[in-house]
């Protein structure tokens, strides 16, 4: 299993359109044909949706926690796609993981409906396909967001409105509210699961993180010349370079280790390390330096010292879970942290990474290493 997919259901326009068209009208149809059910007083089996990208995936976990203390006997099972399929194997609480073929909507219905249910969760946020596959699943009971303007609701007996004004996990955390569970979780690595993985290089190192993915991905990334200067600075400070990054990643990491010229202090791990690899390397990094994306939630869950580079992504919504990371970007007064759902950019959107220097990267990143030796010296 590669890392990180560059492919995921935000990410083509095509894909947003055919749903939006087609799903909304099957959505309807399918409200009216069935009248809400009550929540089953006896819970045996919960299914989790999840068919979003790594980062959400991540931070739904959240939930499975307080599924569990709520329903100590219950049987959970998380329902994948091949893009997140990798980080549920590290992820703890889940007693079985499902990776169905969304590529084929009948199959995947067919696998879903093959599991009696008690509840179903969809964690999707806009798309109505999942709702389509959760309301026809033989769940007794579905729970989903309402999601101003995407018409997706109607396929629930229990929705949870999608605020555009908290933090994801917050969102993910309501979905459990909906049954009367209080939610506080938060995401949890299985325990053991990176036991005896070494780092990749035996010298100290900082992990660079250059690559977003998803639709418009470019507008979420940094120019490479910044890369290439901060990359400089980090080796100027006695640290190697790792750069990570997704299967499809690996041709332009290897590009950007070649332009730092100095090859010896560079390992590129982008393309080459599998998802379980990658987090055993981020787990033994000084520190991370990363744009928004699953790998800098990862980071987070790992609790490593991060600066987090953000331009249209809000940092209130999808910011790094952790008190060791710091936020670098344009605010919406500068014209960044616009996004909500991932995909509403204007029609030219302006390159707001750019308001993000490289001075400024490389002076916080001084502060981080220095409040993180200090930390990780006491204790």
């Amino acid at each position: 299993m590669t890392w990180e997919s560059t492919v995921s259901e935000r990410g083509s326009r095509l894909k947003r359109t055919l749903d939006a068209w087609l799903g909304r009208p099957f959505v309807l149809a399918l409200a009216l044909c069935r009248p809400r059910r009550k929540q089953p007083a006896v819970v045996e089996h919960i299914g989790i949706l999840m068919l979003a990208a790594i980062g959400d995936s991540i931070l739904a976990s959240a939930i499975v926690h307080d599924l569990r203390r709520t329903f100590p006997t219950a049987r959970i099972t998380a329902f994948v796609s091949s893009a997140n399929r990798g980080i549920l194997d590290l992820l703890d609480g889940f007693d079985q993981v499902v990776e169905v073929p969304i590529g084929r909507p009948i199959a995947a219905l067919a696998l879903i409906r093959r599991f009696s249910l008690d509840l179903m969760i969809d964690i999707g946020q806009w798309a109505r396909a999942s709702a389509l596959l959760a309301g026809l699943s033989r769940a007794r009971f579905t729970v989903g967001f309402e999601t101003a303007g995407q018409h997706r609701h109607w396929a629930f007996d229990a929705t949870v409105e999608h605020s555009s004004a908290r933090h994801e996990i917050d969102n993910f955390r309501a979905l459990a509210g909906s049954l009367g569970i209080e939610s506080a979780a938060v995401p949890r690595l299985r325990p053991g699961i990176l036991a005896g993985l070494a780092p990749p290089v035996a010298r100290p190192y900082i992990v660079i993180h250059p690559w977003a993915s998803g639709y418009r991905f470019e507008f979420r990334e940094w120019r490479i010349e910044n890369w290439i200067a901060v990359a400089g600075f980090i080796i100027d400070s006695g640290y190697l370079v790792v750069i990570t990054g997704g299967a499809a990643d690996g041709a332009r990491a290897d590009a950007l280790a070649a332009r730092i010229q100095r090859t010896a202090e560079v390992a590129v791990l982008a393309g080459r390390a599998n998802l379980c690899e990658a987090a055993a390397a981020l787990a033994h990094a000084r520190a991370v330096v990363s744009v928004n994306t699953g790998t800098m939630h990862l980071a987070a869950l790992l609790d490593r010292p991060m600066l987090a580079l953000h331009g249209p992504t809000n940092p209130k919504r999808w910011g790094p879970l952790s008190t060791r990371s710091v936020v670098i970007g344009p605010g919406r007064d500068q014209g960044g942290a616009y996004l909500n759902l991932g995909f509403e950019y204007p029609s030219s959107p302006v390159d707001c990474m750019a308001k993000i220097t490289p001075a400024e990267v490389i002076s916080r990143l001084r502060e981080l290493l220095a409040s993180s030796v200090s930390i990780e010296g006491t204790s």
